[in-house]
């Protein structure tokens, strides 16, 4: 009994050693590195290079906007399901790092056995034990390590993916509640002038029916009126498909939203939103959470590529049992009952026919294929990046200039119905002013909605604050 304790002295500092020993096999993959560059090429006039803001909604001032996009961020399906795969990743870590420790079991049993004894003679005895089972392999060769180091890169990419999850309903839900005012703006517009048409078509058919009009003019009218009234049914579908679309964004059946949503609100003023920070090419890469996502697989694929090449090398694993065993269970506890063993094992493949060499032809495959995919990352990250910069600004000045064409339309449909009020014009004209007022609304009003959704697809290309590095 003496010597146990030295032994597993000795045998814990063998083991250090070993585990110091223990080498990583896992071959070095390039990253791809785009061109450096100190700024973005479409970046706006006024943009510095501070970091963006991570809650990007609430620049906007809209109260009932920040309140979808906090209830979408608990209870989407798509962020809950980030949320259980990080939960599961992080649970696969802990495995991985518990798996370099030994496993320790008690055990305890009772037997009764019949045997031939030394004489040959048919003899049946008890047999009690207790005892403590000790295995550990020893990691000399980074089989575990490796497998560790792949379990850690999935927790990052779980945590990425989380936050992909999170910026990237955040910004639907923004797109899509802009969309929803911009659409009960041309609603608003389009009943607006179907009230201004069929007073027209009065007053056009009150001339016939004085004589001074023709039934030309009182069809021509007509045609108008129907025309815009024709124009509602979409709308008011399209703005029933929005509500649905923002309710499910929620994690609400469709419906769940209709009585809140159905109140008209303006648009939020762009004006008094800021864009603000936009960041540097090399910050936004370490910052977007796709491309933080992509390095992690990259890193994971690494480590397994490692992995395969261990089995190249053998397995060592140490073990033993320190119990007691005794006929009688009164006899538990006593020294003579005391025994164990202790030893160790050495594994080591003979012919496998190939299996670890394909095995790690996968593995290389498998981190070719990180590679090229970070870099695709990297490269979407930039191209989507500089294609909002260049469509926000566009957007701007659409709706600036088209905003600038109503105020003329408005004008100009004035002037029609007073020049035709007093007869020195033709029906005609007031309608095609009228046409062209009511053209020019609706597309200030998708204009001034999709500028609003332009911003929303900058800050969700800059992914500000959504994870460092």
């Amino acid at each position: 009994m003496s010597r146990a304790p030295y032994f597993l002295g000795r045998a814990g500092a063998l083991l250090a050693l070993s585990c110091l020993a223990a080498c990583s096999h896992a071959p070095q993959l390039a990253r791809y590195q785009p061109p450096a560059q100190a700024g973005f090429v479409n970046a706006p006039d006024k943009a510095v290079t501070d970091e963006p803001v991570a809650e990007f909604w609430r620049r906007f001032e809209d109260e009932q906007l920040s309140s979808l996009v906090q209830r979408a961020l608990k209870a989407n399906t798509d962020v809950r399901t980030a949320a259980a795969s990080l939960a599961e990743a992080r649970a696969a870590g802990r495995f991985a790092s518990a798996d370099m420790w030994p496993s320790v079991n008690v055990g305890a049993g009772a037997a009764r056995v019949r045997a031939k004894d030394s004489n040959g003679e048919p003899k049946t005895d008890n047999a009690y034990s207790v005892g403590l089972d000790v295995l550990w392999e020893v990691d000399v060769f980074g089989r575990l390590s490796g497998t560790r180091r792949a379990a850690q890169a999935g927790v990052l990419a779980g945590e990425a993916g989380y936050r992909a999850a999170q910026l990237s309903i955040a910004a639907e839900v923004a797109r899509n509640y802009f969309n929803l005012r911009g659409l009960q703006e041309q609603l608003r517009v389009a009943v607006a002038s179907l009230e201004t048409q069929r007073a027209a078509q009065q007053l056009v058919e009150a001339r016939e029916g004085a004589g001074r009009g023709t039934a030309l003019d009182t069809e021509r009218a007509r045609a108008l009126v129907n025309s815009t009234a024709a124009t509602v049914p979409a709308i008011e579908s399209a703005l029933a498909r929005t509500r649905y679309r923002l309710a499910v964004l929620c994690g609400l059946p469709p419906s769940g939203l209709d009585a809140e949503l159905q109140v008209v609100r303006p648009l939020p003023g762009l004006r008094v939103v800021d864009l603000g920070g936009i960041g540097t090419p090399e910050n936004l890469l370490r910052r977007r959470p796709d491309v933080q996502l992509a390095e992690a697989q990259l890193a994971a694929a690494a480590a397994n590529a490692g992995v395969a090449r261990s089995a190249w090398f053998p397995t060592i694993t140490l073990g033993g049992t320190i119990g007691q065993n005794a006929s009688h269970a009164a006899d538990i506890g006593k020294g003579a009952s005391y025994a164990y063993n202790l030893g160790a094992q050495l594994v080591w493949n003979l012919l496998d026919f190939g299996r670890i060499r394909a095995s790690i032809a996968a593995s290389d495959a498998r981190a070719d294929a990180a590679v090229a995919n970070y870099e695709r990352a990297v490269l979407a990250a930039l191209e989507e990046t500089e294609g909002a910069f260049i469509h926000y600004t566009r957007s701007q000045q659409q709706a600036a200039l088209l905003y600038a064409a109503v105020m003329s339309s408005e004008q100009a449909a004035l002037i029609a119905r007073e020049r035709f009020a007093v007869g020195m014009t033709d029906f005609l004209v007031v309608l095609d002013a009228e046409r062209e007022l009511l053209s020019a609304r609706d597309r200030l009003a998708q204009a001034q909605a999709a500028a609003a959704g332009s911003l929303v697809v900058v800050y969700k290309a800059l992914a500000g604050g959504w994870g460092g590095p």
